[in-house]
Order: C-alpha cells, then structure tokens, then sequence
C-alpha cells in the first residue's frame, strides 16, 4: 500500500516541477510552494496562471479560493464522519 502512495505522490510531484520548469520557476520557488500552500491543486492553480504569464494577484486568488474551496469540503467532511478523539 506504501509503494503505491509514494508512486501516485511522486507521479504529482515530477508533474508539479516539470510545469514549475516550464513556467520559469527556479527550484527554490518551487520548494517555497510546496512548503507554504495547502493543496496540491492549489500549487497547480498557482503554476497554471503564472505559466501563461497572469499576474501575480490572479495566481495568488486562484489558488487562495482554491484552499479555501478544498478547506470548506474538509470542514463538511469532519462534520459528516464526525470522528472522536
């Protein structure tokens, strides 16, 4: 069950640098991402509009609401499965 984890998760993550290359990323920028955003699709929405050359302000709100969307369905999960401890 581990290996199959750790290919999906390296499969995303060789996907995640090689838009991160593409979109004239250094390694350090790309680090910082991962590092300081929630989600995983929300590092992709940041790539995606900094990739066709949008504004820093477009990439930061996309992947923001994004969080925030991914954030939102957490919060209606925990109440769903309403885990103890």
């Amino acid at each position: 069950m581990a290996a199959s984890i750790t290919l999906a998760v390296s499969l995303y993550g060789i996907s995640f640098g090689a838009l991160a290359v593409a979109a004239y990323f250094s390694v350090w920028q790309a680090v910082a991402l991962s590092v300081l955003m929630f989600t995983g699709g929300s590092q992709f929405a940041f790539i995606g509009v900094a990739a066709v050359y949008g504004s820093p302000a477009a990439a930061f709100t996309s992947a923001t609401l994004l969080g925030v969307r991914n954030t939102l369905y957490a919060a209606q999960i925990k109440a769903m499965l309403s885990p103890r401890g």
